[in-house]
C-alpha cells in the first residue's frame, strides 16, 4: 500500500454576515472566496473544491499544505470571504489512504 498522504479539507458554511435567508451566492463577498480558489489553483495546492447541499451555502475544498497550522493560514487569513465573515471555515487534516489517480467524473445517462 502506498505511504498516505495528508492533505486539508476545509468545510465552508455561510458566516455571519449572511443574514437568514440570504444565500451567499448572492453576497457580493463571494466574489473574494472565488479569488482564493483561483490563488491555489495558480500555485498548485487546490485539489478540488466545490458546493455541497444544492441551496445550503455550504461547500468543502481540498488543498495540499505543507501542515495544518499552513491550511488554516490559508483557510482563515488568505480568503477574505472568510475573514469578511461571508462564509465560515473548518479546517481537517484528512489522511488518504487510497488513491487511485483514476477520478473521472461522467454525468448521468441520458433516460431511454
Amino acid at each position: 500500500m502506498p505511504e498516505p498522504r495528508l492533505l486539508y479539507v476545509l468545510r465552508h458554511r455561510p458566516g455571519p454576515a449572511i443574514a437568514a435567508g440570504e444565500s451567499v451566492f448572492d453576497h457580493p463577498g463571494i466574489a473574494d472566496h472565488l479569488e482564493f480558489l483561483g490563488r491555489r489553483a495558480t500555485d498548485g495546492s487546490l485539489i478540488a473544491a466545490g458546493p455541497l447541499e444544492e441551496g445550503s451555502g455550504e461547500g468543502m475544498t481540498v488543498i495540499a499544505a505543507a501542515s495544518l497550522a499552513e491550511a488554516e493560514r490559508l483557510a482563515t487569513t488568505d480568503d477574505q470571504s472568510v475573514v469578511a465573515g461571508v462564509l465560515a471555515v473548518e479546517v481537517r487534516a484528512w489522511q488518504v489512504v487510497m488513491d487511485p489517480g483514476l477520478v473521472t467524473i461522467r454525468s448521468a445517462p441520458e433516460p431511454d
